[in-house]
Parts: C-alpha cells; structure tokens; sequence
C-alpha cells in the first residue's frame, strides 16, 4: 500500500509509539517495516495500522473503557499508548487509504498428502523426513503459505492414514473450506471420533466448474472422462480431469505414457469438421509434484505441461 510520504512518516511515528505498548508477537511483525522507512506498507500489515490508529484515537479522547472492554487492553499498555496531536480528518483518511480489497476465493487442488504416514519417508515417495511428525508440520506450514480462509480446497484422496480424532487436529490447522474426495486410505471418515463438520463434503466423485471450466474429481485416473473432447475456439480443453492415487510410480509412468499416445491420436468427433488430435486433460496433483501446496487448476496446468516436458518416455521403467 502506497502512501505519501508524509502520511507515511506519520505513520511510522504511530506504529513507533504504539509497539512500546504492544505484545512481542505484535511487535515483531512490525519491526523490519520501520527499520526500512519505506512509503509502501506491506497488505498484510494494514489491518494492523489502522487498528493502532483506534487506538492512539481512542488513547487521544481518553476513552480508557472501550480500551479496556473491546479491545482488551490492560492498564499498563493503555498507558503506554502515545496521546499525540494529530487531525483527526487526516488519521481518518489514512486509514480510508489502508484499507486492503480482499483478493477473490480460490478453487484449489491436491492430492495424496498421507498425513502420519511415517513409511513414506522411506519407501515409495521417499519423502526424506526425519519422522511423520516432521512431515505433517511441513504439509501443514506450506498448506497455510497459500491458502487463504475463503479459498476453497479439494483433496483427491489419501489425506490421511490416521484415526478420526488425530486427522481432526490437523484439519483443525488448515485454512480454508475443504472438500474431499475419498481415496482409499481415508477411513477416518467412518470413525465416530472424526469431526465430519470440519470438511463442506465428502464424495467419491464429483464435477465442478471453475472459472467457466468443467473439473473432473477422481482419486483414481479416469482414461474415458465426462465432457473429454470439448474444445474452446482456440482448442484449449473445456474439460480436465483431475486425479491422485498413483503418486509418481510406475502407474502413473503408464498413465503418462496413455496420455502422450491419447494426444498423438487423431480422430473425428461429433465437434468437429475434420480430425483432430484426442484432448486428454489429465493432471495427476500428486501433492510432492508442488512441494505440498494446493494449486489452482491454471498452476496445475503450468506445472503438468513443464513435468511432461522432462518425461523420457523412452527411458521408463
């Protein structure tokens, strides 16, 4: 967020002021922004200086209840509040100016993340952490550097191998609306310990839209698919199918193989004037494929084409 500089300045005096009074975790949030003096307030700080300014306002009227009562401040950090001389107009438009505009809710994708499945760190995936206690706060650390809490999460299966109450504290951990289609390792579903509340759904299957673009959801890769040969007018696929299950082994080598052949193969369809080349939107979202966060479909999209650019096919095994 740009600001003048000399609204800026003022504001750093605010926040100066404000932190002696201020909780460490506050604090540190704050400290490398005014060690810089830049002009540009970071988005994820706003909110923070426009309640400092409530509160030096507040501080300025002498309105110590409402310190105390809705915001929970003691005496002491009350205070330590500054009691400056500013225009009330001015603090009233900077705080106009600090307002952020919430960026749109998401749909993203993943798949496979098998939470406390302590064998995968050294077989199969070879994950490489030391234990699963290791790997979960991993998955949870980079689940929560994307996602957002309106953004809306779909996991392809194999979430977790753990019983109901302890996948429950990990969902409890995760932002966003989550949705689950079953893959086979999900059994937690059926225990009487597990907050089923915690996910919008849990399906086997399921078609969504996303940004005018039908989404296939399967644990399993489904080779024939619902909607399969719809084209735009520039030949992108209306239709993707979006899968897990088969992690990066040597299933998903055949599926990749049946993808390339797919898309080599040309033949007419009731969409078409002449023969075109079969689409086959499959994307495997194998959740080591993006270092463990969820994707949107157009990163997914990215990240397949780049993966399948590196495949040797001839080199298989």
């Amino acid at each position: 967020m740009d600001l003048k500089h000399e609204t800026a300045e003022l504001v750093h005096v605010i926040v100066e002021n404000y932190l002696s009074a201020a909780e460490d975790d506050v604090r540190s949030e704050f400290e490398t922004w005014l060690e810089s003096r830049s002009d540009t307030i970071p988005d994820d700080l706003c909110a923070g200086v426009r309640r400092m300014i409530d509160l030096v306002q507040l501080r300025m009227q002498d309105r110590i209840q409402v310190l105390e009562e809705h915001y929970g401040l003691t005496t002491e950090q009350i205070e330590a509040l500054p009691v400056l001389d500013l225009d009330a107009d001015l603090l009233k438009q900077i705080k106009k100016d600090l307002r952020v505009k919430s960026a749109p809710p998401r749909r993203l994708y993943i798949s496979d993340q098998h939470f406390y499945h302590n064998s995968l760190n050294r077989q199969m995936d070879v994950r490489g952490f030391k234990d699963y206690e290791e790997m979960n706060a991993y998955m949870i650390a980079q689940w929560n550097s994307k996602v957002r809490s309106k953004d809306e999460v779909f996991i392809l299966g194999d979430f977790s191998i753990a019983k109901g109450e302890a996948t429950t504290r990990i969902l409890r951990q995760l932002n966003g609306k989550k949705y689950l289609i079953l893959g086979n390792h999900d059994v937690f579903t059926e225990d009487k310990t597990f907050d089923q509340s915690l996910l919008k759904w849990i399906k086997p299957y399921a078609e969504i839209r996303d940004q005018g673009r039908k989404v296939i959801l399967s644990h399993y890769p489904i080779f024939c698919y619902n909607g399969q040969y719809r084209r735009d007018e520039d030949g992108n696929s209306q239709t993707y199918m979006l899968y897990g299950h088969v992690h990066n082994t040597y299933d998903e080598a055949l599926v990749d193989r049946f993808i390339k052949e797919t898309r080599e193969t040309k033949r007419r369809s009731r969409y078409d004037d002449e023969p075109k080349p079969i689409p086959c939107a499959m994307i495997n979202c194998f959740c080591m494929y993006s270092d463990y966060i969820p994707l949107t479909l157009d990163e997914w999209i990215v990240l397949d084409e780049q993966r399948r650019r590196d495949i040797q096919y001839d080199t298989m095994q």
